[in-house]
């Protein structure tokens, strides 16, 4: 959950490049929350885009996003999606610990 933290900090550099940033995670909407109170008491940062829950693992599955490993959680990914709904860059890694930074989902951004 850090990383959500680290992205906060790049919310804005996301918004100014055209782009909405959702988390999406294998909790419950009520583990979600909980989720986000977690990373506020730690790192002192509020989150500003939402954390959507998925605990029936319907967006994961559709995405072909499960870990091998685990198949209660998804594997790191990020997608930016175009307004049409077409995928237009995609990261997804096996490692769960392979998350991306937000400055290079801006700079992924910006090379669109």
């Amino acid at each position: 959950m850090e990383q959500l933290g680290e992205l906060q900090q790049d919310y804005a550099a996301i918004q100014a490049a055209g782009a909405e940033l959702l988390a999406i995670s294998t909790d419950n909407a009520a583990q979600a929350k909980n989720a986000i109170e977690k990373v506020k008491r730690r790192v002192n940062v509020e989150i500003g885009f939402p954390l959507l829950g998925d605990p029936e693992l319907k967006t994961i599955n559709a995405y072909n996003a499960r870990d091998p490993l685990n198949p209660r959680i998804a594997r790191p990914m990020t997608y930016i999606i175009d307004e049409d709904g077409v995928i237009r860059w995609k990261f997804l890694d096996v490692r769960v610990g392979n998350r991306l930074k937000g400055d290079r989902i801006v700079a992924e951004l910006k090379s669109l």
